[in-house]
């Protein structure tokens, strides 16, 4: 889904549009795409609380 889909469906506030708007998480999407990717090949459910 692109930046502006996720502005549209209210996912991000508004100030999300704009070309940098995303880079403070950049950081962790690597290791979580990692994570996620070894928990779907082992058939393993994953719980995420966001707070």
């Amino acid at each position: 889904m692109a930046p502006a889909d996720l502005i549209k469906a209210e996912v991000y506030p508004l100030c999300c549009d704009e070309p940098d708007a995303h880079e403070w998480g950049r950081r962790w999407y690597d290791g979580l795409n990692r994570f996620f990717g070894a928990a779907a090949a082992a058939d393993d459910a994953v719980l995420v609380w966001l707070d």
